[in-house]
């Protein structure tokens, strides 16, 4: 089935960019939400906490994704998951400074992979205050088909750098809670215990591709010494569950760019990141 003609739809969001998700967001990285007030310049990431989805409890998915046929096209593959993405930040965002994100389907892709059909679909988000661009996100999500009873996805490529540092962390269905209540994430992957592992076949609830990417550069920035984080090119390339044990790592490939990795306890990749940085923003 053909979706071109969704190929260019968009959608307008609006946010007030109020400090109080941004307090939240800072506990739940477990830093002090008494340091952000209004004018507090936005972490990497926690744009996501903003420009929540607002669709009403009749419009949503048996999954909790809002319901395809409106801005995203009808894709009739069922499981849906976040594939990876680009974002470039252009300009700092603000708490207390009103944005607003115009997203765009920019590319939509069939594709047959190892568990059978898969459509990817590419959004462009960009992100303005006071009538420029702060960040120009590509984001991409996949469709695909439900497994077969007991064959759930796997992690399955190798550590491929020589890290200069490691810091390893588990996350209980608390800390997904919290992000899921922030970001209004309520696709049930990430909270409903007994759907995950009977309906979908997984064997615990999956920490969403976004948290963790959070933690990754949160983890990054204690190593950065002023530096500002300019582009973040990342891809989901394997699951991660609750109660894993799970190692963050870096390796610096030259003087502005770093490799980051976010893997599982068997040492396979979850998560593979390049980020590209600068020492200011132009004024």
């Amino acid at each position: 089935m053909s979706y071109d003609e969704w190929i260019g739809n968009t959608k307008d969001h609006s946010d007030s960019m109020a400090p109080e998700p941004l307090q939240r967001f800072e506990a739940l990285l477990d830093h002090d939400p008494a340091e952000v007030r209004n004018g507090t310049i936005l972490p990497p990431c926690a744009h996501w906490i903003y420009f929540n989805p607002n669709e009403k409890q009749s419009e949503l998915y048996e999954d909790g994704h809002p319901k395809k046929g409106t801005f995203l096209p009808p894709v009739e593959l069922p499981v849906r998951m976040w594939a990876g993405g680009k974002i470039q930040f252009k300009r700092p965002l603000r708490a207390g400074m009103a944005a607003d994100m115009k997203s765009t389907v920019v590319k939509i892709e069939d594709k047959e992979g190892t568990s059978g059909k898969l459509c990817f679909v590419t959004l462009r988000n960009q992100i303005s205050a006071a009538g420029t661009v702060a960040i120009d996100e590509e984001q991409q999500i996949v469709y695909r088909e439900k497994t077969e009873e007991g064959a759930f996805p796997m992690r399955t490529k190798p550590l491929d750098i020589d890290f200069d540092w490691k810091k390893t962390r588990k996350l209980s269905p608390v800390h997904l809670f919290r992000y899921a209540a922030l970001t209004y994430n309520s696709h049930r992957i990430h909270y409903d215990y007994l759907y995950t592992t009977e309906e979908l076949g997984y064997p615990n609830l999956l920490v969403p591709a976004p948290l963790l990417l959070t933690l990754m550069i949160d983890a990054y920035k204690t190593k950065t010494d002023g530096k500002k984080i300019e582009e973040i090119e990342y891809r989901a390339v394997g699951p991660l569950y609750v109660y894993e044990e799970i190692t963050i790592t870096s390796k610096d490939t030259d003087n502005t760019k770093v490799e980051l990795r976010a893997l599982g306890p068997d040492n396979k990749i979850a998560i593979k990141a390049t980020v590209r940085w600068i020492y200011s923003w132009e004024k």
